[in-house]
């Protein structure tokens, strides 16, 4: 498999142009209807409960794509799959799908659990800002601002 960074725009085009194609639950379902058997369009009119116009458009987009054939019969266009490996990829598209819609990790309250052991409080001399001062270094008494500051008269 080649690296998709270094892929020409050629190729990246032509990607983009197959995934718009894909890009309708229409035109899924008449590639998977294809794969089962070849059909013509007002079958895929009567099972898709759409209509001739919006059947046909969907095939033509399919069509311009390369993932699906025509081939004339008669009076009639029998559509076919081109690509009859694109199901493979419908199904792993499908299981990417199930995956993202899965509860998603809440990764923020999973970091808070950690401790955070590349943190070594004693030895970072901004831990005090994230941790409080260290122990040995907190007088007892607040010094003030001028430890010999006299207090206010009463």
């Amino acid at each position: 498999m080649s690296d998709p960074t270094t892929w020409p725009a050629e190729k990246l085009d032509r990607t983009a142009d197959i995934i718009g194609a894909l890009d309708s639950p229409s035109r899924i379902q008449i590639l998977l209807l294809l794969h089962n058997r070849d059909h013509v369009v007002h079958e895929l009119v009567r099972v898709l409960g759409k209509s001739q116009p919006l059947v046909s458009q969907h095939l033509r987009v399919l069509k311009d794509a390369g993932l699906v054939g025509a081939t004339r019969s008669g009076r009639e266009v029998v559509y076919s799959l081109a690509v009859p490996g694109v199901i493979a990829t419908l199904e792993s598209l499908s299981l990417l799908a199930e995956r993202t819609q899965e509860e998603p990790k809440d990764e923020l309250a999973e970091r808070r659990k950690r401790t955070p052991d590349f943190i070594d409080a004693s030895k970072s001399s901004g831990a005090a800002a994230a941790f409080g001062p260290l122990h040995e270094v907190t007088p007892d008494k607040d010094p003030g601002l001028k430890p010999d500051t006299p207090a206010p008269p009463s």
